[in-house]
């Protein structure tokens, strides 16, 4: 029995010794996991290391992974493709006797308030038909697929969260941010595809072209099911980094899942009426294998979407270090994270301290959850220093903890 409680001792003397004491200062700080990892760019050198090792819960930072793979993974101007493909027959007097298909390529972007200054995609339709002499249709828009996806909602996220904006699904059609709003708040819209193809069909019939199936003269049109589209037209999203900034400044769920299903898309070889349909489990699998190869070993951990919002997910402090530092050099992946003091989620977070516009991270929460992933920068905007905090299972307010991770981050950072 001595033997025994001497080895406790020993183990728990040498944890101590290992970790010290954990370095936030907040209310029960005492009953929370801490995880810290700051690392100098230039050489490798360790600057703070408190419990890096151990699993939490990253919530958004993990969009830090996820924006580090599709920059890896994706060239630069990779692009999102929606396609519209006309089925029939064209008369000589403009009448479309056929239909109207969207086919879904997991756009994020698609009819989003947060890239409004593109052609709006139902005015894009009307113009496209338009050109091609088009002046009424004997058939109807339809969506493609006309399924939703089993993991279009991923089955690791809270059913809670289902019904507000934050945890909208990700189909193969996407359309205003998957969203809508009410008394209580930006809320999910289950079936995108639809409220896609109510939209078309209604500016088509602003645009003056008529819809003939809403008339008395309506002829029913029965088409082949290996029938060939007489036209097809590819509606492209922004660049890659432009939808990885929203994504990370947002902290955009959406284009977060919309960006690791990307990773499967190149390698589909599907006709232009086909639907690529990527799963989530699958493209994990892609991410892994790639940081493998790169060193870095996420099987440590467990991850299951792209966003951060499942509660199961875990990573440490020294895993993101690690990416962090890979890709470090890379000024393109740096400048997508929101400035600290100025920016996104973080434009409050560390105002009127020293480190004020001097750390470009992202930030991840929910209950009882606060992390912070990123660089501190020098003069020219090059990072210097990777810095990651990750603060789980804490009782009090997040308030109390952000303030003790800015002391912490002043104290240690301000110097160098």
């Amino acid at each position: 029995m001595r033997n025994i409680i001497l080895t406790f001792i020993i183990y728990v003397c040498a944890v101590l010794q290992a970790y010290g004491s954990q370095p936030l200062d907040f209310p029960s700080a005492e009953g929370a996991s801490v995880g810290i990892r700051i690392v100098r760019i230039s050489d490798g050198k360790v600057i703070a290391d408190y419990d890096s090792e151990r699993l939490l819960v990253p919530a958004s930072v993990q969009k830090c992974l996820t924006a580090a793979t599709a920059q890896l993974s994706l060239p630069v101007d990779f692009r999102f493709v929606t396609r519209l493909a006309a089925y029939g027959a064209l008369s000589a007097d403009g009448v479309l006797n056929g239909y109207l298909a969207i086919v879904g390529g997991y756009d994020p972007t698609l009819g989003s308030r947060f890239f409004n200054k593109r052609e709006a995609f139902d005015i894009w339709v009307a113009t496209e038909l338009d050109r091609l002499g088009v002046k009424c249709m004997n058939g109807d828009v339809s969506a493609i697929p006309s399924d939703i996806p089993e993991d279009a909602l991923s089955p690791y996220w809270l059913l809670e969260d289902l019904e507000w904006e934050y945890g909208a699904g990700c189909y193969p059609i996407n359309y205003r941010d998957n969203s809508f709003d009410s008394k209580e708040g930006r809320m999910a819209d289950s079936d995108p595809a639809a409220v896609l193809c109510d939209v078309v069909t209604d500016r088509l019939a602003k645009e003056g072209i008529a819809m003939a199936m809403d008339e008395m003269n309506y002829t029913e049109v029965v088409l082949p099911e290996d029938l060939s589209p007489i036209k097809v037209w590819r509606y492209f999203s922004p660049d890659r980094d432009d939808i990885l900034k929203v994504m990370m400044h947002r902290s955009d769920n959406l284009y977060a899942e919309a960006m690791l299903r990307a990773l499967l898309l190149p390698a589909c070889d599907v006709r232009d009426t086909e639907v690529a349909l990527v799963r989530a489990d699958s493209a994990i699998v892609v991410q892994r294998d790639l940081w493998k190869a790169r060193g870095i070993d996420l099987s440590r951990g467990r991850i299951v979407d792209g966003s951060g919002l499942a509660p199961v997910n875990r990573m440490s402090a020294r895993m993101i270090s690690d990416i962090l530092h890979s890709m470090a050099r890379s000024r393109s992946y740096a400048e997508l994270f929101p400035i600290a003091g100025r920016d996104g989620t973080v434009r409050n977070f560390l105002k009127r301290t020293p480190l004020e516009g001097r750390m470009a991270l992202k930030s991840g929460s929910m209950t009882g959850v606060l992390c912070y992933a990123g660089y501190m920068l020098d003069k020219d905007g090059r990072p210097t220093h990777s810095v990651v905090i990750m603060v789980n299972n804490f009782t009090c307010t997040s308030t109390k903890v952000r303030s003790a991770v800015s002391t912490y981050l002043n104290g240690v950072l301000v110097s160098r």
